[in-house]
């Protein structure tokens, strides 16, 4: 049963309501999800800058489509202190008009993390992981991510003749594995872990039914690894978001969340990124000429796609904490305004300025802004995964090409991230030659029964060290991390559930 609170986040009572919306555009159904960009030029053009939207088929989740780019800039750096994102300010939820078991209520509930949280509380919140993510070698992580990117490449690309022709899922075989096995090697999770943290979150962001409880799964094997973390530091993130906590400013529930929330954000966005711009690789062919002939860099091209099929094609959440007017609406407390990252980006007049400007015109808001917007060391850890992930398809399957007609790919409704629920490609078997460096004399070659059968040590640990031990744990070995990439964490390679 949907629970009922009769006071805003401050004491006072919720002001009365002025008139609601005439009508709501639905931003849900299968025209919408295969083409949200002509669906948004009709909004612009036919109602305006801002819109009324429900989300789904019940309107239980509505809020104001702000489409126009300065909006959504004014809207995210909030320099007039109206919008905030703490979801108890979301009206609707407070007082139970949102069904306590709809699926997309875990993305908008209140969480006790610096997603949801204003200044100064955020700087405190987010104060651990941002200097954890800091302390990353990031030449170490580019080769992790290489290192993963070639095994997850190896697994789908068997052994046979050279002129054979493979087909596969790319979607699920390697642009959804991919940020999750980075991401899962970051925090320093095991295998089992990793297994169970990935269902969960899947399930969650799908929206899919009983998603409130595989959040509280995720929430409750984050909280074990803090606390197994807590009690064995070792080389990874939690160990060091730990070590810049000392002062016990968060307790270990707030560090569960924002270790939830680091796996959660960067493991979408990603995944989609990674899809859209290979998408858009295979399609546009003045593009991956460019890219071939190195008139084009990976990153100009996935910033090409930032505007063209945005990742993140709205960011959710944000509300007003006073009555205000916005495109020409009037907005109560505690309505939501939803930034329209992917309307903004398909604005005819920002597409015409042609290929060559969208590769280089950093305006586009895929990183948010303001408080809320994502930190560098984060903005540098995401693209730094989907650039090499690219590369490498690119490098060693270069005649790569989409299996379907693009008209025929169907496509995950895009509340948050947009990608096809399935990427099939096809590509001549490449002649078989090793992905890696050669194995030292004696060593068992990867793959083989002997690597398989036992965790190997890892090739690239993503942070130097481990933090500072206590004094009194002085002259003791730093602790291993986590053992295994692939094939050690084989299971994860063919893990990923249908969509």
């Amino acid at each position: 049963m949907a629970t009922s609170v009769s006071l805003t986040p401050v004491g006072a009572p919720w002001p009365e309501r002025s008139s609601s919306p005439e009508h709501l555009y639905p931003l849900h159904g299968p025209d919408f999800a295969r083409d949200p960009f002509t669906y948004y030029d009709n909004l612009r053009r036919h109602v305006g800058p801002v819109v009324p939207v429900s989300l789904e088929e019940s309107h239980s989740i509505r809020g104001y489509l702000v489409i126009d780019h300065s909006l959504q800039l004014d809207i995210l750096r909030n320099q007039r202190q109206i919008w905030t994102r703490d979801a108890r300010w979301y009206r609707d939820l407070a007082e139970g008009a949102v069904p306590a078991g709809h699926p997309l209520i875990s993305q908008l509930a209140p969480r006790r993390g610096r997603l949801c949280a204003e200044e100064p509380e955020h700087a405190q919140l987010s104060g651990p992981g941002n200097k954890a993510l800091a302390r990353m070698d990031m030449l170490r992580v580019g080769d992790l991510i290489q290192d993963l990117a070639d095994q997850l490449i190896d697994s789908f690309v068997p052994e046979g003749p050279p002129a054979e022709t493979v087909e596969v899922d790319i979607l699920r075989q390697f642009a959804l594995p991919l940020p999750l096995l980075v991401l899962m090697r970051l925090t320093g999770m095991d295998e089992r872990d990793a297994l169970t943290s990935g269902s969960a979150l899947h399930a969650m962001l799908s929206g899919a039914a009983g998603a409130p409880h595989t959040a509280g799964e995720l929430a409750a094997l984050m909280g074990q690894l803090v606390d197994a973390r807590t009690k064995e530091p070792r080389a990874d993130l939690v160990s060091w978001m730990l070590h810049f906590n000392q002062d016990g400013a968060l307790t270990p529930a707030e560090l569960s969340e924002d270790v939830w929330l680091q796996i959660t954000v960067g493991h979408g966005a990603s995944t989609a990124w990674i899809c859209n711009t290979l998408l858009e690789l295979m399609t546009n062919k003045r593009l991956s000429e460019d890219v071939a002939a190195d008139r084009c860099s990976m990153d100009q091209a996935m910033n090409h796609v930032m505007w063209s099929n945005a990742p993140v094609q709205n960011i959710i959440g944000r509300w007003a904490t006073e009555p205000t007017w916005l495109g020409g609406h009037r907005l109560d407390v505690g309505d939501m305004a939803i930034v329209g990252l992917g309307a903004s980006g398909a604005d005819p007049v920002r597409r015409a300025v042609g290929l060559e400007t969208s590769r280089t015109n950093n305006a586009h808001l895929g990183w948010g802004a303001g408080t809320h917007g994502c930190p560098a060391p984060a903005r540098e850890l995401g693209a730094l995964i989907v650039r090499t992930g690219l590369e490498r398809l690119w490098d060693r399957l270069p005649d790569m090409e989409l299996a379907v007609p693009r008209e025929r790919l169907d496509w995950v409704l895009p509340h948050l991230a947009r990608t096809p629920a399935a990427l099939p490609v096809r590509f001549p078997r490449p002649m078989a030659e090793p992905a890696h460096a050669e194995p030292e004399s004696g060593a068992p070659a990867p793959g083989s029964p002997a690597t398989a059968a036992a965790p190997q040590p890892e090739r690239h640990s993503p942070f130097p060290s481990g933090p500072p031990r206590a004094a009194s744990a002085a002259g003791r070995d730093e602790p291993a991390g986590p053992r295994g990439l692939l094939p050690g964490w084989r299971a994860l390679v063919a893990w990923w559930p249908g969509r």
